[in-house]
């Protein structure tokens, strides 16, 4: 699969995993890279539905339009779908469910 990141911060982050780490912490960290190296691996946005541990899900409201790849607990990793279903872009790590 093709991968553009919105932000350089967030291409840093995935290329030097201590970046991602201090912005995250460790668990999240470590999560974003592994979930990254795993888009990388696949063809489409198809498969990555057929991987049910990344929970990948459209949102709704505001964030309609975007997709959601479960990280760690409340933490996910937001992308949006590019031009064909082999193109997605790195939006942003959120914890959407922050109280």
């Amino acid at each position: 699969m093709e991968i553009a990141f919105r932000t350089n911060r967030l291409r840093r982050n995935y290329e030097a995993s201590d970046g991602a780490v201090r912005d995250w912490g460790a668990e999240v960290g470590r999560k974003y890279i592994t979930r990254i190296n795993a888009l990388y691996a696949v063809k489409n946005l198809q498969e990555v539905y057929s991987i049910r541990s990344m929970r990948l899900h459209p949102l709704k409201g505001s964030k309609r339009g975007e997709l959601s790849i479960s990280l760690t607990g409340k933490w996910r990793l937001i992308v949006t779908k590019g031009e064909s279903e082999e193109c997605i872009t790195i939006s942003e790590v959120s914890n959407h469910y922050d109280d």
